[in-house]
Order: C-alpha cells, then sequence, then structure tokens
C-alpha cells in the first residue's frame, strides 16, 4: 500500500474535516504515515510516496524546500479561490484519491528556481516554484537595482522592485506587475519589473540556463528578498543575489486528463464568454 502524509493550512476552513474524510476514503487503501496542520511541516524518517496538501496553492509553495530535499510527490486540494496548481477543489477529495488509487493521475514536473545569496548568518540557498521578489521595503521610495545575466550587464531599475519567476510562476505576482502568462511546460526565465520609473523597462523572458544576478546600486535602504512570498532576506549593497534554474523538479500530482488551458481559462473568467460555433 502507498505510504501518504497530510498536510495543510489548518486556517483554511473544512481542512479539518478533509483530514477525516481522508482517513476513511484511505482506510485499507493506503497507510497515512503522518499529519501536519501547522506552518512549519516536519516529515517523519520513513518512506513518503505522496503528500496531499489541503488549503491552496499558497499551502503547497509552503511545502517546496521540505518536499524537494525529500523529492516527494505532492498533490495539492484547493481550499481558496485561484488553485492554479492544485489537483482538485475540496468537493472532488473524494474522486481524486479513488484516481490516485487506481493510478489514474500522474506526476507532473514543475521548474524551480534555485537562490543564493550571503547574508549575515552565512550563506543562503532557497527553492522557489513560483518566485523570487526583490523588492523596496518602504513603497514610498524606489529601489535601484542592476541586473546581469550570465556575467553579462543587462539593465538598471529603478522603482519599486523585480520579480525573478518561472513559467510556473507567470500566473503569479509576475501576471499582478504585468508578465507574460507561460505554459508551464515551457522552461525559461522571466524577469518582471515592479512599478519601473521608466517606460523602457519591461518584461523579458530569457533561456532557462541563464543565471541572473542583482545587486543594489545606491541608497540606504536594503531591499527584501522574498522567495515564494517567504521573507529570507535583505539585499545588501556589498553584495548580490543569484537565481538559475535548478536542476530539480518539483512533482505535482494531478488528474491525467489535466490541461493547463482550460485550468487557466476557467480561473481567469475567459470561459465564461467562450464559444465555438
Amino acid at each position: 500500500m502507498k505510504n501518504i502524509f497530510i498536510a495543510g493550512n489548518a486556517d483554511k476552513k473544512g481542512c479539518a474535516k478533509a483530514v477525516e474524510t481522508l482517513k476513511l476514503i484511505l482506510s485499507g487503501k493506503a497507510n497515512i504515515v503522518g499529519i501536519d496542520l501547522s506552518r512549519d511541516l516536519e516529515l517523519p524518517n520513513k518512506p513518503i510516496d505522496l503528500i496531499i496538501s489541503l488549503g491552496g496553492d499558497g499551502s503547497m509553495l509552503n511545502m517546496v524546500d521540505t518536499v524537494i530535499k525529500k523529492d516527494i510527490p505532492i498533490m495539492g486540494i484547493n481550499f481558496g479561490r485561484l488553485g492554479f496548481l492544485t489537483a482538485a477543489i475540496d468537493t472532488e477529495l473524494e474522486s481524486i484519491m479513488k484516481a490516485y488509487l487506481l493510478g489514474h493521475t500522474s506526476e507532473f514536473k514543475r521548474s524551480l528556481l534555485e537562490l543564493n545569496f550571503n547574508s549575515n548568518e552565512g550563506s543562503i540557498s532557497r527553492y522557489a516554484l513560483n518566485d523570487v521578489v526583490i523588492a523596496s521595503p518602504d513603497l514610498s521610495r524606489v529601489t535601484s537595482l542592476y541586473v546581469l545575466v550570465s556575467d553579462e550587464p543587462f539593465f538598471k531599475l529603478r522603482g519599486d522592485g523585480l520579480i525573478i519567476s518561472t513559467s510556473t510562476g507567470s500566473t503569479a505576482h509576475s501576471l499582478s506587475a504585468g508578465g507574460s502568462l507561460v505554459d508551464p511546460r515551457v522552461e525559461a526565465l522571466l524577469l518582471t519589473p515592479l512599478s519601473p520609473q521608466s517606460l523602457s523597462s519591461r518584461p523579458i523572458i530569457i533561456r532557462p540556463d541563464a543565471q541572473v544576478e542583482v545587486g543594489m546600486q545606491v541608497g540606504d535602504m536594503n531591499p527584501d528578498i522574498l522567495c515564494d512570498g517567504q521573507h529570507v532576506g535583505f539585499l545588501k549593497k556589498e553584495s548580490k543575489i543569484s537565481v538559475s534554474t535548478s536542476s530539480k523538479y518539483l512533482k505535482i500530482v494531478q488528474p491525467k486528463d489535466f490541461r493547463f488551458f482550460q485550468r487557466l481559462s476557467e480561473k481567469l473568467g475567459w470561459s465564461k464568454s467562450f464559444e465555438i460555433n
């Protein structure tokens, strides 16, 4: 039998009830090796075939660093709003679990970013599924950044910051900032300026094997460094951050008939007026 770990966001309405439902569904069909609905996920030291994430996209993102280190597939059940990453909504819990147990789901590999920088605590490395954001800590003041791509000086930026995202992350913060939507099966890096002062500062998509370095030009503020929405440090004048496509992938479990463009159309409301004569 499969070994399954249940994780999620206890603050989401319905998560506790979903745990009890999962216990009934999986009874005699799979082993539940642990349950943790806290934000500080800890996995047991035993084989795990699947992590079920109850919550939404944010709940899945909070688990990325832990899941990647153990190379465990993850399936998301959406109790939130958008749910671009999840396999099903809460009312479909029973059907998606039956599909998994019958082998009617597939693992989809998603590219990851690898962030490296130095801080007072030493060298820091993090993984991100969606994005790495360098942002001004004070929105009333601009931040000045410079960007190098594979050691080649690229551009300088004055504004609220910069988003470096994967194709998966193109539906997240980058989209809100005017970035392009990209099929998650396309491996690429997206650079999206945040509220730039110059109209020449435009979103750009670059090759996946490039290394992006970002440094601070001038100013007395240290921009925040955010990894999938989590604060991980500050960008200081004397240092740079490095972001590149990781050699690792996140394995997301979805129904075999999952279609990205259908999901995109539904979530963005395009399907409401879409008709083919």
